[in-house]
């Protein structure tokens, strides 16, 4: 079953992930490649919640909730990384 919430989630979720990597790419933002990596996981989890809808529900649920666990620990080492790194300066 699909639900319009599901749809719009990944809508909003590519257009953020479009205009992060344009400010990756533009060199506006630091290019911290696990917070990007987790952003990423965050997308194909969203991906994954509205294909769950057309086939192989329960695989397709797994992996839409390793893709979230995934993006959290990305996010951890970015941040971890970050602060490392602020700390040396």
């Amino acid at each position: 079953m699909i639900q319009i919430s599901e749809i719009l989630n990944l809508i909003f979720n590519t257009i953020g992930l479009v205009a992060i990597f344009t400010l990756y790419r533009f060199g506006l933002i630091a290019k911290y490649k696990y917070l990007f990596f987790g952003f990423v996981c965050i997308w194909f989890s969203s991906l994954f919640t509205v294909l769950e809808g057309f086939f192989w529900p329960v695989f397709l649920n797994f992996l839409e909730h390793f893709t979230f666990l995934l993006s959290g620990v990305f996010f951890l080492f970015g941040i971890h990384i970050y602060f490392l790194k602020k700390r040396e300066v």
